[in-house]
């Protein structure tokens, strides 16, 4: 995401003027000249052939309204149940999948992920950008994104798309007998292994006539800039939907915050290591219900609730708790849009592979942990200052995540949203 600027008019200016004079004098030539520029852009494309980007606040904006989309239509299908989603780790396979599509498949893909009017090569950068800067954030190791291609035996696939997968997207791409029973094992081993063991399976069977899987996974684990207290942590009761209670372990802090209150609901940002990812949660209002508060959300509504947020003491108590999550993406990007890709009689994926090619199935698999550890030790005498806010009017702000609640992990330095979730029991 960082881009490298340089001043290059005049060396611009004089490489023209010096090959227009060679033209000039020496016109048969020109073929071998033209050439040597050729590849002189291939060897150094950045320093003398400088090659359009993608303004990274639009890759992002349109990442996000993705996501957005996305997160509905997940929750029309899946009422009273947790979804939790990484939009940027799924644009970024949907992207990948772009470079082999064509004709009426690639505009789906464009028109999902407002592509429009942007160049494949320029689309293919930024994202490299994007992702180089998430993966290489020192301080997150434990947020890991991963892409993978499965394809059956024999299926070939075309140089450029290769290339451009791995080379942009860091994708494995993977041939297997899917007839085999150990297909589904080298796949879910693999899965394991890059997301440090936070996922352990994501595929349950193969069938000979499958051709090919897309699989994708997210996985967060960060620190917080001030953890909690593990003598404060205690068994709690959280009231679920249907009116069922369970016990979970609860941590506790009081602290300054960044909140939000409405007339329809409460917010309130935990901050992550330096400042560079935070934990947004949102809860309605007693007399407002989850899943009308989350309805019709989208990524300007999302900026107009973060614009409102203000800086105050309060108190937090939230579930200590690990989410795994897993779905098949296929019916909710048909729902939007994304349609001929998963039709074997529709799709066209010529720049993909020379076989007839249509996707499978799209398996998201996310995972995400919610614990007391933190950058910095809680105060010695937190307890005592919790016990003094208690004490207080009842004008203090207290946030107490005892029933099902909405959540976003954002990146603060890019405004990308890492994940967004809807978490009806922990």
């Amino acid at each position: 995401m960082r881009t490298l600027k340089m001043t290059k008019a005049t060396v611009g200016f004089l490489s023209l003027c010096c090959l227009s004079g060679l033209i000039a004098i020496s016109k048969p030539y020109f073929s071998s000249i033209f050439t040597d520029v050729q590849g002189l852009k291939e060897v150094s494309p950045r320093m003398i052939f400088p090659q359009p980007t993608v303004d990274k606040r639009r890759l992002v904006d349109a990442q996000v309204e993705f996501g957005f989309k996305l997160f509905s239509t997940l929750r029309k299908n899946q009422q009273n149940q947790n979804i939790l989603i990484s939009p940027t780790s799924i644009a970024l396979t949907l992207s990948m999948l772009y470079n082999g599509a064509t004709g009426t498949t690639q505009k789906e893909i464009a028109r999902g992920l407002s592509l429009n009017n942007i160049n494949v090569d320029t689309l293919n950068r930024g994202n490299k950008m994007l992702q180089q800067d998430l993966n290489g954030y020192s301080s997150y190791g434990p947020l890991a994104i991963t892409h993978s291609l499965w394809a059956r035996e024999g299926f070939s696939f075309r140089y450029q798309f290769l290339k451009n997968s791995r080379s942009y997207y860091q994708a494995k791409i993977t041939n297997l007998d899917f007839a085999s029973s150990e297909a589904r094992g080298i796949m879910n081993r693999w899965v394991t292994e890059e997301t440090q063991g936070s996922i352990q399976t994501i595929m349950d069977s193969t069938q000979a006539d499958d051709v090919l899987f897309l699989i994708n996974t997210a996985s967060f684990q960060g620190f917080w800039k001030v953890g909690f207290d593990r003598n404060l942590i205690q068994n709690k009761p959280f009231y679920s939907m249907d009116k069922s209670v369970k016990t979970y372990p609860f941590m506790s802090r009081q602290g300054i915050y960044n909140v939000l209150e409405t007339s329809q609901l409460k917010g309130i940002e935990l901050p992550g290591q330096e400042g560079r990812f935070s934990l947004y949660l949102f809860l309605p209002k007693s007399e407002h219900n989850l899943s009308k508060m989350v309805r019709g959300l989208t990524s300007k509504k999302f900026s107009k609730l973060l614009s409102q947020f203000r800086r105050t003491e309060a108190l937090l108590e939230l579930p200590r708790f690990r989410l795994n999550y897993e779905v098949d993406l296929t019916e909710s990007l048909k729902r939007l849009g994304f349609s001929t890709m998963f039709d074997p009689a529709k799709a066209e994926f010529s720049q993909l592979s020379s076989h007839p090619t249509y996707i499978n199935g799209l398996k998201h698999q996310t995972t995400l942990a919610i614990n007391e550890q933190g950058v910095k030790t809680p105060p010695q005498n937190d307890l005592l200052s919790q016990k003094a806010l208690m004490d207080k009017e009842e004008t203090s702000f207290s946030f107490i995540v005892d029933r099902p609640f909405f959540c976003i992990i954002r990146d603060n330095e890019t405004e990308n949203i890492i994940f967004m979730g809807i978490i009806f029991e922990p």
